[in-house]
This record gives structure tokens, C-alpha cells and sequence, in this order.
């Protein structure tokens, strides 16, 4: 399938208001449910991967290609969950920048999106400054600048960047991007309404992938079972997953908010489909502590070694933080995991890095140490039931 197909197809998916009627003889009843072809979708994305691998292996000084490839890979990234496709981006970003750096500022876009996947905030931050060399005021990058400041424990930064982008009429992914800026500032009830005007655009949108409309409820549920609405936040994850049946993330998020409403059946099978469709380590130890709690000793042993075995084999600054917290949580390579978030914290003094110190002082027995730390965890008065219940745990009130 030529690419050109591929777009044109892609851009016919229709998507469809769920509160829509439509007319029939003089009479209205409720439109059909909305309806994704997520195979359809990944099909065409990996033809059009393909297609594109054939013309840069033909022509490999060119650009164009390169970004190609490496917008899919970002697509396939966020998909399956894959480390190796955001490798895959960065180095096809890397490429179409050497081929051509002049009038190919979506390439410093993909490469610093592919970086951030992989943590490593402040090469992003070095690509995302190269972006806005090339347009200072486009809101695009200046979010994505926001974004990584926030990452980065730069909140006067971020504060200034988001200030002036918390107004209507942004784009879906700059007006999720203030949302989460809100969220973490406090402001809970902001951030639900920025992400649901983010959701309804990404809907109106015709080709906007399954994937990304997904990735809005997803949010949604995320936020709301972060501040303890837990309802709020089964309904939307159903709503995410009603789009894309089997995206990891979500399955992820179902399982977490399954064990956070002890239903811990319930989260066992949420965390066996994630392991089954993506490549999260997480998925072992959410699986874990449902067969701890449905009194399965043996087997939760079982799955914590294996989730110990899959997080070995990424580098130890590669650790996402859900890894560590689970690790200390299980009081497992603890002395580990406080030398890790010590050492993070000398270059990226985020909230939730403050958080993550506090508590490995505290699985460490030195609570006065933890104290300090989680006060700084708590400086911006973020709602999130997580760092209540370790504030708590301290004897702190939040």
C-alpha cells in the first residue's frame, strides 16, 4: 500500500459523537456507538513502516524518510509500550537531522518526544530549545518545554510557559500538557476540565488515531483515581477501553485501580492482559500484589521475581519510578533504590523524585531524613492520594 493510500485511509476514519441522534423518517433515535478498526489501524502503520524502511535503504542521505519512520515508531511506541521503538525514533530523527538540519524542525519534534520516553529530560530540553530556535511563540514546543520543565523540578519555569498557554482554543496535545501542569499545581478540577475540552477536539478530528483518542479517557481515569475518585475513574478507563481493547496503559491503570478497591481478582486479570499485550515490567508486580492479597504467597513470590528479573535488564537510571515505589513497597533492594533516588535528585528535583527519596529514607528506618524530603514532595500541594498516604505513613499532614 503506497503511502499516500495509507493517509487517505486514515484520514477516513470517522469518528462519532456519542450523544449524537440522527433522523429516520421523521423520527430520532440514538446514533450507534462509535467504533475504532484499531486492526486496520496498526496494519497501515506497519506498511507504511515498512514502505518507508524500502525508500531510506534507497535513498539514505534523504530527511524525509527518516521522520517518517520516526513518527511511526513514536506511534508504535505508544501503542505496545516498547522501549525499542522510541530507540528506534530517536535514531531515525538523529539520522534525518544529519541529513538535513536546515527547514526540518519536525525532526528536533520527534527526536526530543523520543528522548522524553526515555527520560532522558534534559537531551530532550537541548532538542526542544533547537525547535523553538526556529519559532520561539509556537505553542507546540513551548508546552512540550513546559512538560519537560515540569520533569525537571523547573516549575517557575513551567509555571511561567503554561501561564500564559491556560486559554481556549490551544490544540488538544498543548491543552493536555496545561492540564497536567494544573493537576500538579492543585488544581484537580482545572485539569479535568482542560482534558476534557483536549478529548472532545481529539474527537472532532477525523484521523485523529484510536490510540490518541484512547489516550484522553486514559488520562481521565488517571487523574481521577489519583485524587480517590474512583468511579469517576472506572467509568472512564471503560471508555478507554471500549477504543483500544488491549493497550497496555490501560490495562495497567484497570489493574491499579482494581487493587486500590480491593478487588484484587479483578486486578490480577487486568495485569495478565498487560503482560500479554505490552512490554511493561509493572504488569509482574501489580500481579504480584493481587495474589498477595487473594492469600497466593507462592505464586505473588513467583511473579515479584519476575518482575525484579525484567526491570535487570534496563539500566538502573532507566528505572521508571511506579518500579522503584513497587520495590520499596515489597521492601525489596532498598538500599538500591535510595541510592538511585539520591542521585536523580542532583539533576532533577521533581515532586515526585522528592517523593520517591522520602519514602526509600523511610523503608530505609531514617523518617527524620524522610520528613524533610517529603515536605519539599509537597510543596506545590498537588492532590494525589499517593503522596497523602506516604505523608501520613510519616505522620505528616498533608
Amino acid at each position: 500500500m503506497s503511502p499516500t493510500r495509507a493517509t487517505a485511509l486514515a484520514a477516513a476514519v470517522v469518528v462519532l459523537s456519542t450523544t449524537a441522534v440522527v433522523a429516520v423518517r421523521g423520527h430520532t433515535r440514538p446514533a450507534p456507538p462509535p467504533t475504532w478498526d484499531v486492526a486496520a489501524e496498526r496494519h497501515r502503520r506497519d506498511a507504511d513502516i515498512a514502505w518507508y524502511q524500502m525508500r531510506a535503504e534507497r535513498d539514505p542521505t534523504g530527511a524525509m524518510d527518516h521522520l517518517k519512520l520516526a513518527a511511526l515508531y513514536l506511534q508504535r511506541a505508544r501503542e505496545r509500550g516498547t522501549p525499542a521503538d522510541l530507540s528506534l525514533a530517536e535514531a531515525e530523527a538523529r539520522t534525518s537531522l544529519q541529513n538535513r538540519r536546515a527547514h526540518n524542525v519536525e525532526a528536533f519534534h520527534a527526536l526530543a518526544i523520543a528522548l522524553v520516553g526515555q527520560h532522558r529530560f534534559r537531551e530532550a530540553a537541548a532538542a526542544t530549545d533547537s525547535l523553538l530556535a526556529a519559532d520561539p511563540m509556537a505553542p507546540g514546543p513551548r508546552s512540550l518545554r513546559g512538560e519537560i520543565a515540569l520533569e525537571l523540578g523547573n516549575y517557575s519555569q513551567a509555571d511561567t510557559i503554561f501561564s500564559s498557554l491556560d486559554r481556549p482554543g490551544a490544540d488538544a496535545a498543548v491543552t493536555a500538557r496545561v492540564a497536567r501542569w494544573a493537576s500538579l499545581r492543585g488544581h484537580s478540577a482545572h485539569a479535568r476540565t482542560l482534558l476534557l475540552r483536549a478529548r472532545s477536539e481529539a474527537r472532532s478530528m477525523a484521523g485523529t488515531p484510536a490510540e490518541q483518542i484512547a489516550w484522553f479517557d486514559l488520562r481521565l481515569g488517571e487523574l481521577a483515581l489519583q485524587v480517590g475518585e474512583y468511579g469517576a475513574a472506572r467509568s472512564a478507563l471503560a471508555t478507554a477501553a471500549h477504543v483500544v481493547t488491549d493497550d497496555p496503559r490501560i490495562l495497567l491503570a484497570e489493574a491499579r485501580l482494581d487493587l486500590a478497591t480491593s478487588d484484587p481478582a479483578a486486578a490480577l486479570r487486568h495485569a495478565v492482559s498487560a503482560m500479554n499485550a505490552g512490554e511493561d515490567p509493572l504488569a509482574f508486580a501489580l500481579a504480584s500484589e493481587a495474589h498477595r492479597q487473594l492469600g497466593q504467597v507462592t505464586e505473588s513470590e513467583r511473579m515479584f521475581r519476575a518482575f525484579e528479573t525484567a526491570i535487570a535488564a534496563a539500566p538502573p537510571s532507566a528505572w521508571h519510578r511506579q518500579w522503584r515505589l513497587a520495590l520499596l513497597d515489597r521492601g525489596r533492594q532498598v538500599d538500591a533504590v535510595l541510592e538511585q533516588a539520591a542521585t536523580e535528585l542532583k539533576t532533577r528535583q521533581d515532586i515526585y523524585g522528592w517523593d520517591l527519596y522520602a519514602w526509600a529514607l523511610h523503608r530505609s528506618g531514617r523518617d527524620a531524613e524522610a520528613i524533610v524530603a517529603m515536605r519539599e514532595a509537597l510543596r506545590w500541594h498537588t492532590e494525589d492520594r499517593l503522596l497523602h498516604d506516604h505523608a501520613a505513613a510519616l505522620g505528616m499532614t498533608p
